[in-house]
C-alpha cells in the first residue's frame, strides 16, 4: 500500500500588493491573511517577484509578528521565500533577528 503526504501549499505573491512596501498597516494586513495558512499547515511561499523594497516596519510587522505566535524552527518548516533580491532578504532577515532577540531578553 502505497501512502501520499498531501502538502497544501499556498502562494503569496507581494507585489500585487505594491512594489515597495512600507507600513506596519500593509504588513499587518498580510500578516493576518498569513496565520490561518500556517495553523492549518499549510506551506507558504513568500513571492517578492518584483519587489524592490520592504522597510523594516513592514518586515517586522508582517514576518517578526509571526513569531509571537510561531516558533521560529516551525515558522522555517512551513514557509520558504523565492525571488527576493538581497536588500529584501536582507531587510526581513533583520527584522526577523531583532524580533528572535526581542523575545529572548524576556
Amino acid at each position: 500500500m502505497n501512502t501520499f503526504k498531501t502538502e497544501m501549499k499556498h502562494t503569496i505573491l507581494f507585489s500585487n500588493f505594491d512594489n515597495n512596501l512600507g507600513t506596519r498597516v500593509l504588513g499587518q494586513e498580510i500578516r493576518v491573511q498569513i496565520e490561518p495558512l500556517l495553523e492549518s499547515n499549510e506551506f507558504v511561499i513568500f513571492d517578492f517577484e518584483g519587489v524592490e523594497f520592504v522597510s523594516h516596519s513592514f518586515s517586522d510587522e508582517c514576518f517578526g509578528k509571526l513569531l509571537l505566535k510561531f516558533p521560529f524552527p516551525e515558522l522555517k518548516s512551513k514557509s520558504t521565500f523565492v525571488n527576493a533580491s538581497e536588500l529584501v532578504k536582507k531587510t526581513i532577515a533583520f527584522a526577523i533577528n531583532d524580533r528572535l532577540k526581542a523575545n529572548l531578553a524576556y
